[in-house]
């Protein structure tokens, strides 16, 4: 290789792990906002919904535990809440409450069976045996004789 065409490369690499940690900053800082704004208005639930989304995103698996848990202790039916949950559990080494908590989900009305089936966040559920109930679940809601 050329040393023109190795000092291009180094500069790509460099303005990727420049580009990585500005967005990874600025989401830092978004979240340290959703913080205040989630202290500031604790009814809030479209705040506490963005506070989680962003711990996810800077993969905080424990802090966006809480926020799950808090989500669903305050709209226990919302199936949403409990697959967010889920994927919280399934994050921090929980399997069996992952599991429970997809269950739940499917049993409110979760159905994106699709997205359940490629979320990374479930990747260590789905290798489980555990796995087979929610499979046997989505396939009793699937099958012609359900409808």
């Amino acid at each position: 290789m050329t040393n023109s065409v190795v000092d291009s490369e180094r500069t790509i690499d460099a303005n990727r792990r420049l580009r990585w940690r500005l967005n990874r900053s600025a989401l830092a800082f978004e979240t340290s906002v959703l913080e205040r704004l989630v202290d500031n208005h604790p009814g809030n639930i479209d705040f506490l919904v963005a506070l989680g989304q962003a711990y996810a995103r800077l993969r905080r698996h424990q802090r966006g535990l809480e926020v799950d848990r808090t989500l669903v202790a305050r709209q226990p039916d919302e199936p949403t809440f409990r697959y967010n949950l889920a994927c919280s559990l399934a994050l921090t080494g929980d399997l069996n409450g992952a599991c429970g908590e997809l269950l739940q989900a499917i049993t409110l009305g979760y159905r994106d069976f699709e997205h359940l089936l490629a979320d990374e966040d479930l990747v260590a559920l789905r290798r489980d045996n555990r796995f087979g109930l929610i499979r046997d679940r989505m396939a009793e809601l699937t099958s012609p004789q359900s409808s």
